[in-house]
């Protein structure tokens, strides 16, 4: 496991009692009452996300998912990409992943440590993509752990779109307006393992790109990176790791 892993197994143990509790609540909060317009809104989303990073899907490529839940995007990922890995830290999320999309043949289903990538190779894929699953890991090491890793596991010339939570004073009031309401109605939701943490840009930019504020390079390949902001609440991780 990486600096910053689940070593306890507390976000484990968090994600594996919300999928028996109520998976698609704890997925898409807003799509979760009715089954339909839960995975409708992941068929729209990956669309819209994959757009809004300016990646093009092909039937070619192989995507890995970080944070696949129960399938809600896998499913799509799945029509647009030839090969989908779909890696999530709770075993029970994925077996409620592979039972839901049994039909599909070309979903590869990972158990991750709830910080890095341990268990897909090196230069591996050509795209990585994650949504709301990063703003839930615990803590600031754990996530910079994705950034390096994603692109040790990315392809020469591959790409990788994850979001984050953004660092304004109006995002950190509307997130915490949430965890509150949420926790009133009688969810988890004030629990660090679905709180996160917030990375600082440096910091970020640093591990996303491997080279340092100071232009010295970290370990591993470079990627360019870009952030995109998207509504009030969150920010795009946009990455391309360089060809050569």
């Amino acid at each position: 496991m990486g600096h910053g892993s689940d070593a306890d197994g507390r976000s484990r143990a968090f994600w594996d009692r919300a999928a028996r509790e109520d998976a698609r609540w704890h997925i898409a909060t807003a799509a979760a009452a009715d089954p339909d317009e839960f995975a409708a809104s992941g068929r729209r989303e990956t669309d819209m996300f994959l757009a809004h990073a300016g990646l093009v899907p092909d039937r070619s490529l192989t995507v890995l998912e970080i944070g696949c839940g129960i399938g809600r995007m896998t499913a799509r990922l799945a029509e647009v990409y030839g090969r989908v890995l779909a890696l999530d830290v709770s075993q029970v999320m994925l077996d409620q992943a592979a039972q839901a999309l049994a039909g599909l043949d070309n979903v590869t289903y990972v158990l991750g440590s709830g910080s890095d990538l341990a268990g897909i190779d090196s230069a591996s894929v050509d795209v990585v993509l994650s949504y709301i699953v990063l703003q839930h890991v615990p803590t600031v090491a754990g996530q910079l752990e994705y950034f390096r890793e994603t692109r040790r596991v990315l392809r020469p010339g591959g790409a990788a779109a994850i979001q984050i939570r953004s660092n304004t004073p109006t995002a950190v009031a509307l997130d915490w307006g949430g965890h509150i309401a949420h926790r009133v109605s009688g969810h988890r939701t004030l629990s660090r393992a679905w709180r996160g943490s917030r990375i600082p840009r440096t910091e970020l930019l640093a591990a996303a790109s491997g080279v340092w504020a100071n232009g010295h390079s970290g370990a591993g390949p470079r990627a360019r990176v870009e952030l995109r902001a998207f509504g009030q609440r969150h920010t795009w991780v946009v990455m391309h790791r360089d060809a050569g």
